[in-house]
């Protein structure tokens, strides 16, 4: 099995795959190789790829929080409604941009059109803005994500509230500028033995590959690691291999190497 992130390792900025990508995901799937895309976007915005890629698999989608096939869910792990009316609070004190993941819809409460333009454009998502997140009825939420321009703010954030959320809730940034929240057990990883589980594939078996620190717990599940050239530096210290960037087909000198 090939489990791989989207963005950064399939995708370049302009949300586009180079032909050799797509050649090596297609010649291993004709080698009776199982691929499935594991990602933080939420399902609307997943689905598409996997269907430009003609793959038959189900998504791992919100960071590991959901794995779906159509219209079937066949794992969800949802954030406690407490906590995230917690890190609602806490956006709102601190005056940072949230994305609030509710029953499979993007909602916010303040409709930022930079954050947002930059955010949902070639993802195929869209959102819906409330007057306030206090108006919603919490269901299944999936994640929430922080969102600031400033990169010192995403760290130290990141630093405060994984001590204070510290075995409650998994937090992680999926992009220098995006601070991610999901239930504990919701990672790639977890998503990823799911599936393996499901279908009797042993740990050796699985190729993994991501390129930021939300991909970690996706690589420490597999048993080959591969991290992208534009990989953060976290990730790079577990990889079997720092393949190129995504911009010199990176993932396909990785599956040409390790499973081709």
């Amino acid at each position: 099995m090939i489990v791989s992130d989207i963005d950064g390792t399939i995708l370049n900025e302009k949300c586009e795959y180079s032909p050799r990508v797509k050649d090596a995901l297609d010649r291993a799937k004709d080698a009776g190789v199982k691929i499935v895309l594991a990602t933080g976007r939420m399902f609307m915005g997943a689905d598409p790829v996997r269907e430009s890629l003609n793959l038959d698999t189900p998504v791992i989608c919100y960071q590991g929080a959901m794995v779906r096939q159509g219209d079937n869910i066949l794992y969800q792990n949802a954030v406690d409604n407490i906590l995230a009316r917690e890190i609602i609070e806490i956006s709102r004190q601190r005056r940072f941009h949230l994305n609030l993941y509710n029953n499979d819809t993007l909602i916010v409460e303040d409709d930022n059109k930079q954050y947002m333009k930059d955010y949902t454009q070639g993802r195929f998502t869209t959102y819906k803005v409330t007057e306030s997140f206090d108006n919603i009825e919490l269901q299944n939420v999936s994640k929430l994500l922080c969102i600031t321009y400033n990169e010192d703010e995403i760290i130290t954030l990141q630093r405060e509230l994984s001590k204070q959320f510290e075995g409650r809730l998994a937090i992680v940034r999926s992009h220098k500028y995006y601070l991610e929240f999901t239930d504990i057990k919701a990672t790639k990883g977890n998503a990823m033995n799911f599936l393996k589980n499901l279908w009797n594939i042993k740990t050796e078996e699985v190729f993994a590959s991501g390129d930021q620190d939300n991909d970690y717990d996706l690589l420490k599940n597999a048993g080959v690691k591969i991290a992208m050239g534009n990989a953060s530096e976290k990730l790079k210290t577990i990889a079997d291999y720092i393949c190129p960037t995504i911009h010199e087909d990176g993932l396909a000198d990785a599956i040409e190497r390790y499973v081709l």
